[in-house]
């Protein structure tokens, strides 16, 4: 044998490997069954999109039409305002991205055990609360005649005002409403991430004088940047999505303009007042979709040219 040869195992053979690894990939057996069950069997139901969908044709025996409900969807004099909305939404979610991430700083930088668990029950707690609660508390704060705020705004002399019916503090509430429930929910990845940082490393700048700030700015969040990309490829991926449940319960007659986003759009045509239009529907959705996919797609083009490793 040449001295420069370099010694390479034998690959295994396909069958061998799935022979040896046989009980792991049966424990993975349910998880791929469930997946397949309702994630790639439904979505045969995309075809809706290109056809005049009856469901007594099925969806195989439909008269398709190609791209006549995109078409219609495009042309639609509320397709631009609703996509203004939900950009809107999104757009100022996407603004407190960042606090998730300084929650978890803060609350690594709490040394009583009691008092940050204290915190740390508090701010999970709303994650865990329904959509129709949060909203049940908005009123009991912000509306005209019963609301906390009002009444201390009273208090003091001041006209009541109609928060709930702003089309100008909408976007705002809404905004608020999504930070409260889920910064708690968002910062346990961050809190994992940082639980992962070599200890040595803190040691050695606190040997070398840096503060406890310094450590957070040189050590912690360029140690946890991969984490925090990951998750901000992911945001990308809702960005033209807004949560039914929370513009639905929100809405009113003062502010229905502000409030008019796909997920309404396809309630209302597709299952509100026995509507059936589920092929018009569906090409909503399906749109939705593409364009979800296409920006998780280029924030993670973008990532990898910065440097970081993303998700692909």
């Amino acid at each position: 044998m040449s001295k420069n040869a370099v010694y390479k195992p034998a690959k295994k053979q396909l069958s061998k490997r799935l022979y040896e690894y046989r009980w792991v990939y049966f424990l993975g057996l349910p998880g791929l069954i469930l997946l397949f069950t309702f994630h790639y069997l439904p979505m045969r139901g995309l075809l809706m999109a290109f056809e005049d969908y009856n469901p007594h044709m099925g969806i195989l025996g439909s008269p398709w039409v190609g791209f006549k409900h995109f078409a219609t969807l495009f042309q639609d004099a509320k397709f631009y305002n609703m996509l203004r909305n939900t950009l809107v939404i999104s757009g100022l979610n996407l603004l407190t991205f960042p606090a998730p991430i300084i929650l978890a700083l803060i609350l690594n930088e709490v040394r009583n055990s009691k008092f940050k668990k204290f915190i740390q029950t508090s701010v999970y707690l709303p994650h865990f609360l329904s959509w129709a609660i949060v909203v049940s508390l908005t009123f009991f704060l912000l509306s005209t005649e019963q609301g906390v705020v009002n009444k201390i705004a009273a208090s003091f002399g001041k006209e009541p005002t109609a928060y709930l019916f702003s089309t100008t503090a909408i976007y705002p509430i809404i905004v608020i409403q999504s930070l409260w429930k889920g910064i708690g929910w968002g910062s346990i990845v961050y809190l994992a991430a940082i639980a992962g940082v070599d200890q040595s490393l803190y040691e050695a700048a606190k040997m070398d004088g840096a503060s406890r700030l310094q450590c957070i700015m040189k050590i912690t969040l360029p140690s946890i940047m991969p984490t925090v990309v990951v998750m901000l490829i992911l945001k990308m991926g809702s960005i033209i999505s807004v949560d039914f449940e929370q513009v639905f319960l929100m809405n009113n007659a003062m502010v229905k303009k502000q409030l008019e986003v796909f997920e309404i759009y396809i309630y209302n045509n597709g299952i509100a007042g026995g509507s059936t239009q589920y092929s018009y529907t569906t090409a909503i959705g399906m749109f939705k979709s593409v364009v979800n996919t296409s920006l998780v797609l280029l924030t993670n083009w973008i990532t990898s040219r910065k440097g970081y490793e993303g998700i692909m």
